[in-house]
């Protein structure tokens, strides 16, 4: 006597990478139809732009201190 239905355990896990995959579709609709790809990226872009523009206003800061 077997303590697990092999039959009804594979049918389980298939059920569950049906759900995960519907989701994973969703997710990837959503992703698309509101650009959020597209607005990730033109933030990252701008937060980069900040990024160097501290890094030089700072690389200026310690060179006058170095000169001083």
């Amino acid at each position: 006597m077997t303590l697990i239905n092999k039959e009804k355990f594979l049918n389980g896990v298939g059920k569950a990478v049906d759900v995960t995959n519907n989701a994973a579709d969703k997710a990837e609709n959503y992703i698309k139809e509101h650009e959020i790809d597209v607005k990730t990226k033109k933030v990252a872009s701008e937060v980069g732009a900040g990024a160097k523009k501290i890094g030089k206003k700072v690389g200026n800061k310690i060179a006058d201190w170095i000169d001083n």
